[in-house]
């Protein structure tokens, strides 16, 4: 017990938090688009199961294939489309940036934004101003969830992994990110404004979300 009580004393502080873009900074697509084909991913209920995004949640399968084979079975959807007509960055987030305030440094770790938008995605995000770093692991070479992306990131920040912690809406991702050593919480999209306390709390902010409910399926039901 006295071992693990000074190994906790001894754990470096968070000094930066690294943030997913899609999903964390920006809404799913499965939260904004109101089409009768379009599928409900995480927010699908067991009677309407999305077996093959599960296998994005879990690592099986990269996100851009998920989208790949939708626009197969369903060619009337441009999926790069629906991201940059659809994509806006969540009311909630610039509200955490408010509150951390410089406490640690913020920086966007995405996979590989400029496949939807172009290499000047950044410029359509102007939130991103506040970051202090954007990453793009397609740039850096490696992938998330793969740990070497982590490390690549940390490298760019010029951080020890064990001071930052990264959220992501993908569970797979966070293993990626544990298994170099930094701090990880998964984001709810199903519950942004409780994902955004939680990882107030992983910075030592209080909570303010009061009344919260889970959303089981997207606003603005279909």
């Amino acid at each position: 017990m006295q071992r693990r009580q000074a190994l906790r004393r001894t754990r470096p502080a968070l000094t930066t938090v690294v943030l997913d873009m899609g999903g964390v900074v920006i809404p799913t697509l499965f939260e904004r688009v109101r089409v009768p084909s379009f599928p409900a991913g995480p927010f699908s209920d067991a009677a309407r199961p999305d077996a093959e995004y599960a296998k994005v949640e879990n690592g099986q399968l990269p996100e851009r294939d998920y989208w790949a084979q939708l626009t197969a079975r369903h060619p009337e959807l441009d999926i790069g489309e629906l991201w940059r007509n659809c994509s806006v960055v969540r009311e909630e987030m610039t509200g955490l940036l408010q509150r951390i305030g410089g406490r640690v440094r913020v920086a966007a770790f995405t996979n590989d934004m400029a496949h939807w938008f172009g290499t000047d995605w950044p410029s359509r995000f102007p939130v991103l101003r506040a970051f202090d770093m954007i990453l793009e692991a397609s740039v850096l070479g490696v992938m998330k969830p793969d740990p070497e992306a982590f490390h690549a990131a940390a490298a760019a920040l010029g951080e020890d992994p064990r001071r930052c912690l990264f959220v992501d809406d993908l569970a797979a991702n966070l293993g990626g990110a544990a298994a170099v050593g930094m701090h990880t919480q998964l984001f709810d999209v199903r519950d942004a404004p409780g994902s955004m306390d939680r990882i107030a709390v992983a910075l030592g902010l209080p909570p303010v979300t009061v009344g919260r409910r889970v959303f089981t399926t997207p606003r603005g039901n279909r």
